[in-house]
């Protein structure tokens, strides 16, 4: 038997691991866009209506979530919050309340309810790039 028969079937596993390869790859979902610096410059200028709870947001939340340093979702900035929405908000006010990461507990508003918690969470998790 010919040895040029024997050539194609060697080839047949790498074939089968990259096809597997481009189908999963074409299944996984793309990362969000990363924030620019004109989202960070308006999630600096957003605030939440009640005055109340602006205070709490500008005294713990603005330190981090008006920061690309910061590594945590952008106030305002939509598509780095969806993943993190699909994690339900009870799971969301438990790490908040908790602190997640370099989350501190509660992003440092010890006087925070959880009922501001999840209120704040709702105000950054806005996609303020919408009309």
């Amino acid at each position: 038997m010919s040895h040029a028969l024997h050539r194609p079937i060697r080839r047949l596993p790498s074939l089968l691991t990259l096809a597997a390869a481009l189908v999963l790859t074409a299944c996984s979902p793309s990362p969000p866009p990363a924030p620019t610096a004109a989202d960070q410059a308006r999630a600096e200028q957003l605030r939440p209506a009640n005055a109340q709870l602006s205070e709490k947001y500008e005294r713990s939340c603005m330190v981090c979530h008006t920061q690309l340093a910061a590594n945590a979702p952008l106030t305002g900035f939509g598509p780095a919050w969806q993943p993190v929405l699909k994690q339900g908000m009870d799971t969301l006010l438990l790490h908040a309340e908790q602190g997640i990461r370099s989350m501190p507990p509660r992003g440092q508003c010890a006087d925070c309810s959880a009922e501001e918690l999840r209120s704040l969470i709702e105000f950054m998790a806005q996609d303020a790039s919408q009309p």
